[in-house]
Order: C-alpha cells, then sequence, then structure tokens
C-alpha cells in the first residue's frame, strides 16, 4: 500500500512539474495600438505602414523565436528576406517587435525598405518597387498564444501595377485569405521553434 502511495505522490509531482514547464514556456503576442498622436507622427514619415506588437513570456532551452519576411510574387511563395532568431533572449516583458515599409529613392529608381523590429535591434533591406498602388494591414487584433512550430503571419504589404488591389484578411494569425492574385506581397511572420531548427 506504501509503494502505491509514494507512486501516486511521484505521479502528481510530475504532473505538476509538467505543468509548472508549460506554463513557463508560455509565449503570447499582442497588437500596439498606436495613439492619434503617434499616427500623426508617423503621417510626416515616408513610412508607408508600421505596426508594433508586444510579446510576452519566456523560452525555455532548446527553443526559440524565428523572425521573417516571406516574399510571394503572383502569389507563389518566392523566398524569404531578413530570417533571423532571438537566441540572445530568452525573457519577453511587453517586448515591442515591428514591421514596416518605406518608400526610398535614390538615382530616379524607387525602392521599398522593408524594416523587420526585432526583440534585440532591427534588420533592413531594400527591394526595387515597381507597383503603382499598395494595401497593408495587421494580420492579429488581440492576443495570441503562439503554439510550437506554427507559424504566425503578423503583417502583410502587398501591390500591383494594376487598377485593382483587393483587400487581404486573415484570421488571427493564420497564413492571410487573398493572396493568389498579388503581384507582389511581403507577410512579416514568426514562429516559436526547436533550436535546431533555426540553423
Amino acid at each position: 500500500m506504501r509503494k502505491l502511495i509514494n507512486s501516486g505522490l511521484l505521479m502528481v509531482i510530475a504532473l505538476l512539474l509538467t505543468g509548472c514547464a508549460e506554463n513557463k514556456a508560455k509565449l503570447t503576442i499582442t497588437p500596439y495600438t498606436m495613439s492619434e498622436k503617434e499616427l500623426e507622427l508617423m503621417s510626416k514619415t515616408d513610412v508607408e505602414q508600421i505596426d508594433f506588437f508586444y510579446v510576452n513570456g519566456s523560452l525555455e532551452k532548446g527553443k526559440d523565436l524565428r523572425f521573417s519576411v516571406e516574399m510571394y510574387k503572383n502569389g507563389e511563395l518566392a523566398g524569404e528576406l531578413l530570417t533571423t532568431h532571438s537566441e540572445i533572449q530568452t525573457k519577453f516583458d511587453d517586448t515591442l517587435i515591428s514591421f514596416a515599409i518605406e518608400k526610398f529613392e535614390e538615382d530616379e529608381q524607387r525602392f521599398l525598405k522593408l524594416v523587420a523590429g526585432l526583440p534585440s535591434g532591427k534588420a533592413t533591406t531594400y527591394y526595387a518597387n515597381k507597383m503603382t498602388a499598395s494595401t497593408s494591414t495587421s494580420l492579429i487584433h488581440e492576443k495570441i498564444e503562439l503554439e510550437l512550430n506554427k507559424p504566425v503571419y503578423l503583417s502583410v504589404w502587398a501591390g500591383t501595377t494594376k487598377n485593382e488591389l483587393r483587400v487581404i484578411g486573415s484570421e488571427n494569425g493564420e497564413f492571410p485569405q487573398g493572396m493568389d492574385d498579388k503581384e507582389l506581397a511581403f507577410l512579416y511572420k514568426v514562429v516559436w521553434t526547436n533550436d535546431e531548427m533555426t540553423e
């Protein structure tokens, strides 16, 4: 009987420890809404679009947050830009991340400046811009909890050289609908992943 009680106690302790580990590993992302003053300040810049988000939680050993921008051409994935991860940071307390698109001209050529604001800084790249119209939006509208190895799409920018451009929508971080007819699109995403997958 004593062995049965001891086994039961060990099982309860193991379950409690597992529950604590799961709680410790919880990661959430919440959209940050800019005030009217902040929006006014942004309107005085060449930034076409910017979305901010809070990251909260902590990473357990062997796990990481991987950030990247997926590029789509004519609805097809054409590569990833600004790929990075947060291996040097494991705790997040209202840590701001962001995605911005800025118009940029040099020697009569037009470019888009893509800026991914990361927990430890930012990553930037330029892309030739021949688009004549564009749309952009945040893809999450409330706090969401990350799931291991499931990408969360945070923000999107899409452009066209045609006269029409349909709005892009998402079910709070899911891959957005309406991507199939976009000439050029950039999706900012985050994945909570195993550390070895970030190599």
